[in-house]
């Protein structure tokens, strides 16, 4: 995968984000570190990835960071940049699933706020930070032995959903904040493509993890519906997404940007499902 360089993970202590962590470290990363709300998954995460390692140089960190305060996503660039140095991939796996599924009439006002709050307002201060760092490094070439491929800054990757791209019913205040994260991923990739700094967003559906365990508690009946919906007959595993945020974050993904990459088993291609 050509990974060689440092990454940073928000949401890294658990699903997706742990993943994530998991497979840079597997696939030579130089350092990775795991920002997370609860410290304690974090500094979990940063462990395994420590046992996991490939690069015998490799070193791991863990954080406590909250993305829906801008100080707090600042204070783990901010230590990224002294301690760790140059910022080479930056994953934003922070988010919030649903509690409540109803119509648009009957949405809750402080659930449809507190999601966009950290999908969107925390997706927002990570690549905007991400972004202003990236663009102070060096341009250094995606791959040394083909200097046609360009050369890059860094890159970024958030997380998006097959709902950035479409809409399910009574699941109005996800779906905003799914969309909104591509635009904003979009819009920042176009921004930022001639400082060498590629952004994309991964889209996928249900992924087997804690936060979908949650939301089939939280909302009755929904669960009868995740398998029938996708055509492979299952929902995604945590690692199967930290795939393909790897391979975007890497120079195999030069030519890649402002995309959103949708893993979601087939479930997107009828509309009758």
């Amino acid at each position: 995968m050509d990974i060689t360089g440092n990454a940073v993970i928000f949401g890294g202590g658990g699903g997706i984000g742990r993943s994530t962590a998991l497979l840079f470290a597997q696939s030579n990363a130089s350092a990775v570190v795991v920002a997370d709300l609860n410290l304690e998954a974090a500094e979990s995460a940063a462990a395994e990835a420590k046992r996991a390692a490939t690069n015998p140089k490799f070193r791991a960190e863990a954080l406590r960071v909250d993305v829906t305060i801008q100080e707090s996503v600042d204070s783990v660039f901010d230590h990224v940049t002294t301690s760790i140095g140059r910022m080479d991939y930056c994953v934003n796996c922070a988010g919030f699933p649903v509690k409540t599924a109803r119509q648009t009439a009957d949405a809750d006002v402080a659930e449809f706020f507190r999601v966009q709050d950290i999908n969107l307002r925390g997706t927002f201060f990570v690549v905007r930070a991400a972004c202003a760092i990236m663009r102070s490094q060096d341009l250094l070439p995606n791959l040394a032995e083909f200097p046609e491929r360009g050369s890059t800054r860094g890159s970024i990757v958030t997380l998006g959903s097959v709902l950035s791209l479409g809409a399910s019913p009574y699941l109005m205040q996800y779906t905003t904040s799914k969309h909104a994260v591509l635009g904003l991923t979009k819009t920042a990739a176009i921004d930022h493509a001639a400082d060498g700094i590629r952004v994309n967003c991964v889209c996928p559906t249900w992924v087997d993890t804690n936060m979908t365990k949650q939301v089939c508690e939280d909302v009755p009946g929904i669960e009868e519906t995740l398998i029938p919906s996708v055509p492979l007959g299952r929902i995604a595993k945590p690692e199967e997404i930290a795939d393909a945020i790897v391979f975007l974050s890497s120079p195999r993904a030069s030519f890649v940007t402002g995309c959103p990459f949708i893993i979601d088993g087939g479930a997107s291609l009828s509309s009758n499902r």
